[in-house]
C-alpha cells in the first residue's frame, strides 16, 4: 500500500489537475501527434478485444453512435459519473456510477441485436473478426448473435471486476499479488479518484460511443495501481523472442520428438533473487533435455509476480540464467512473459504452441521438481482449471520419466479473460 505521506502528495497533486484549466485546442494548421483510441491501445485490446473489434468492424461504430438508446444510455451513464462528485459514502459511490449495472447491460444487448439484425454487418464483425481471432473461444459453439452477446457480457463483468479491485479496492483472486496499491481508507484516496474521473472525462473524443468512457477509466485504474502487465514485452513475436521465432520458421522440427521443453518459474519471496530456488532446478533439467534433442527450443513461462510489486520478470531471469550459466543461444529459448500462476503458465504455452512458427500436432515436454510434477499431473490441478479458467488448457499425461510431463494444448487456451486483467 502506498503510505499517507505519499497519499497527502497525490493528494495535492489531484487537487492541481483539477484546478487546472482547460488546454485550448491546437491551431489547425499544428500537426497533432496520432494517439490511438482507447479500444486500440494495446492494454484495452489484451483484456477486453471486443471493444476494439466492435469499433474496427465495418458499419458498428458508427450504428453504435447513431442508436437512440445507446445516445440516451450515454447520456445518462455521464450525467451519473458527474452526480457522484458530492456523493456518499466515498470513495465507494465515486466509483460505482462507472459501473456497468444490471439494466446498463441489457440496454447494450438489446442495442447490438438491433445492429446486429443486418447479417451482413453481424457477420463482418463476429465472423470477420471474433471467430478469426480465436480470442473468444470459449463461446465459439454458439450462433453470431449469442457469442456476441455473451462477449458483450463477460466483457462488462470484467470492466465491473476492474472497477471494483483497482477502484474500490475488493479483494481479487489472489490478493496478496494483485491487489491494488492505494488504502481506500486514507483520508486523501477520494481526491485521487475524483483526479482520475475528471482526467478521464478531459480525454473524451468527438467520436466516442457509449463503451468508450468507462474503458479509459478501468485502463487508468490500471495504470494508476501499476498493473499494467498484459501490456508488457508486446508483441511476443518480437523483442527478446525474435531470435528463437527466426531460427523456428527454419528449423527442420518434425526433427524432435516435442515442440518445446516448458519450465514454469518459481517466483522468490524475497526481493533481492531473481527467481526463486525451484527455479533454478527446473533450468537444469531444461538444459539437459535440451542437449538430449528433445525439442528446438525451452519454452520458459512466468510473469512479473513474487514478491509483490517485484521488478523482476521470471521468464527473463530464467532466459538470463539459461544463456549465462549453461550457454544456451538465445535462438533456442522463447518466453512467455505474463503467466502469474501455475494454470496460466499451461494455458499461455498452450497459446504460443499453437500458434506459428511452432510445428503443430505435436506435445510438449514439461519439465519440473517432484513435488510440482506431482501436482500438475493430478485430478487436483485439473479441476483447478477447470474452475479458475473454465476449461482445462490441454491434455497432460506422463512423460518419459519421473520429472516430465507430457502436454497436448487445447484451442480454449485462446479465450482472452476480462477477469484476469493482469494476464487475461
Amino acid at each position: 500500500m502506498i503510505g499517507k505521506t505519499s497519499m497527502r502528495w497525490l493528494a495535492g497533486l489531484c487537487a492541481a489537475l483539477l484546478m487546472a484549466p482547460q488546454v485550448a485546442q491546437a491551431a489547425s494548421n499544428r500537426a497533432a501527434p496520432v494517439i490511438q483510441t482507447v479500444a486500440a491501445q494495446p492494454l484495452a485490446r489484451r483484456i477486453v478485444p471486443l471493444m476494439q473489434d466492435a469499433a474496427q468492424a465495418p458499419g458498428w461504430r458508427a450504428a453504435l453512435r447513431a442508436d437512440a438508446d445507446m445516445q440516451a444510455l450515454a447520456a445518462e451513464r455521464a450525467a451519473r459519473v458527474a452526480a457522484a462528485g458530492e456523493c456518499t459514502p466515498q470513495p465507494v459511490c465515486l466509483a460505482q456510477g462507472w459501473m456497468w449495472g444490471e439494466a446498463d447491460r441489457d440496454r447494450v444487448s438489446a442495442a447490438l441485436r438491433r445492429i446486429g439484425a443486418n447479417r451482413a454487418r453481424l457477420a463482418a464483425l463476429v465472423e470477420g473478426r471474433m471467430r478469426p481471432s480465436r480470442l473468444y473461444a470459449r463461446h465459439g459453439e454458439l450462433d453470431d448473435a449469442a457469442l456476441l452477446d455473451a462477449a458483450w457480457r463477460e466483457a462488462a463483468a470484467g470492466l465491473n471486476h476492474i472497477i471494483a479491485v483497482y477502484a474500490l479496492g475488493e479483494k481479487p483472486r489472489y490478493p496478496v499479488i494483485d491487489s491494488m496499491i492505494f488504502d481506500p481508507r486514507d483520508a486523501a484516496y477520494p481526491a485521487l479518484l475524483k483526479a482520475h474521473t475528471a482526467i478521464t472525462l478531459a480525454e473524451a473524443r468527438g467520436d466516442d460511443t457509449v463503451f468508450d468512457p468507462v474503458l479509459r477509466y478501468a485502463m487508468g485504474l490500471l495504470a494508476a495501481n501499476e498493473r499494467a502487465n498484459a501490456a508488457e514485452y508486446l508483441p511476443l513475436s518480437s523483442g527478446l523472442n525474435a531470435p528463437a521465432f527466426a531460427a523456428l520458421r527454419a528449423t527442420k522440427q518434425d526433427a524432435y520428438p516435442y515442440a518445446a521443453v516448458l519450465v514454469f518459474g518459481h517466483g522468490p519471496e524475497d526481493p533481492i533473487s531473481h527467481t526463486g530456488v525451484l527455479g533454478h532446478l527446473r533450468l537444469r533439467l531444461a538444459a539437459a533435455q535440451l542437449t538430449k534433442g528433445a525439442a528446438p527450443v525451452i519454452l520458459l513461462s512466468g510473469g512479473r509476480v513474487h514478491p509483490n510489486r517485484t521488478g523482476y520478470n521470471e521468464a527473463v531471469e530464467m532466459r538470463q540464467e539459461l544463456i549465462s550459466l549453461y550457454g544456451v543461444s538465445p535462438a533456442r529459448i522463447v518466453i512467455e512473459p505474463h503467466a502469474r500462476h501455475t494454470t496460466t503458465n499451461l494455458r499461455n504455452c498452450a497459446r504460443l504452441l499453437l500458434a506459428a512458427p511452432f510445428a503443430q500436432g505435436k506435445p510438449a515436454l514439461l519439465v519440473t521438481d517432484p513435488a510440482t510434477h506431482a501436482y500438475i499431473g493430478g485430478e487436483g490441478f485439473a479441476a483447478r482449471n477447470r474452475a479458475e479458467l473454465g476449461y482445462e488448457p490441454g491434455h497432460v499425461t506422463a512423460g518419459p520419466d519421473a520429472l516430465s510431463l507430457r502436454f497436448m494444448p487445447d484451442a480454449h487456451s485462446f479465450h482472452a479473460d476480462p477477469q484476469d486483467p493482469l494476464d487475461p
